[in-house]
């Protein structure tokens, strides 16, 4: 049975839709004044060590941000100019860009509004797109541009040629394979909004967004429900790992934590961060025992990104409020602003 989603969620849920697809007027608007580089709605953050990738999802640009001088670049697009070409750095355009990951030299791109998958190589900047079709929504399985997605939003890599990505607004979870471009649905069924456990072919998610994977499964923000689930692998039986479905801050096991509006999520060995949206906390949960704990909460608001430094000391979180990136110290959960500085 498909599920209805409260009047409530469904409001919150479209304005956020409404946020991203009315980028190009808003950041326009707030662009006159402002000189040199700067973050716009930061979402997708990934990292290579040196530095921390921002997907500036109202700029429409791929930034960079140098993690020595703290100093931002743009790497690809155009600020404030919308479009997919395919091209290097700025000759590159894109439309609400958001989930990132980082794959030997190449940084792979959910470009949300053009609903497909690019590819930027970090050297030569030079950005193509890998899965989908500009502008044309749809659940397609297939290779390359004969896949489709409705809005993507967030992507993660097992590290062995797989990726993962949430393809939101058709409620599925979809597999990417590097070494032939093939797409197929892991999970959920395109267009059908619900909350049912099982196999590919029965297991239902209303709009999932944050995705990660330990290569054992895939884990996902159930944002929707409220809750978080995961895929195994190779199984594909889908699983609710932690929550109620009742918005709350709730921590605890599994079965009694509470979320709201869970979005982004990076996984270290068995701990698994959750970005709580509208709580404004950084979560935790252990993937063993599905033990949920709090690790700090933000003023801002974030959700829509976020990184683990190399170390996995720090985890890097996109600050929509302030159009910013802070930096929770995984110890202690600590915060500083990393950009602006």
């Amino acid at each position: 049975m498909s599920m209805i989603l409260p009047r409530t969620k469904l409001v919150a849920v479209f304005a956020a839709a409404l946020t991203l697809l009315m980028a190009g007027a808003r950041g326009a608007a707030n662009a006159q004044g402002q000189e040199g580089p700067r973050l716009d709605f930061p979402a997708g953050l990934a990292t290579d060590g040196y530095a921390l990738y921002v997907a500036s999802g109202r700029n429409n640009t791929i930034g960079r941000i140098d993690l020595s001088s703290r100093t931002l670049s743009i790497a690809a697009g155009q600020t404030f100019k919308e479009g997919s070409n395919d091209g290097t750095g700025a000759s590159a355009l894109f439309a609400s860009p958001s989930g990132m990951v980082i794959v030997g030299g190449d940084l792979y791109i959910v470009d949300t509004k053009n609903s497909d998958i690019r590819k930027m190589n970090l050297a030569s900047k030079v950005v193509t797109t890998v899965a989908g079709t500009a502008n044309i929504s749809g659940g397609q399985d297939g290779k390359g541009p004969v896949a489709h997605f409705n809005l993507p939003s967030q992507i993660t890599s097992d590290g062995a040629g797989m990726l993962y990505i949430s393809d939101t607004y058709n409620n599925t979870v979809r597999s990417f394979q590097l070494s032939d471009a093939m797409v197929k649905t892991i999970g959920g069924q395109s267009g059908v909004d619900g909350k049912v456990e099982g196999p590919a072919t029965e297991s239902k998610f209303s709009l999932p967004t944050g995705v990660a994977t330990d290569g054992k499964a895939v884990y996902i923000a159930d944002t929707g429900n409220n809750v978080i689930r995961k895929i195994e692998l190779p199984s594909l039986q889908a699983s609710t790992i932690a929550g109620t479905g009742e918005e709350g801050r709730q921590d605890g096991p599994g079965a009694q934590a509470q979320f709201a509006s869970p979005k982004a999520l990076v996984i270290t060995g068995t701990t698994l961060y959750i970005l709580d949206a509208d709580n404004h906390a950084v979560r935790k949960l252990d993937t063993t025992t599905n033990q949920v704990s709090t690790l700090s909460h933000l003023t801002g608001h974030l959700g829509s990104g976020v990184a683990l430094s190399s170390d996995n000391h720090w985890l890097y979180v996109s600050d929509t409020t302030e159009n910013s990136v802070q930096q929770v110290d995984t110890t202690n959960g600590s915060f500083t602003a990393l950009y602006p500085p």
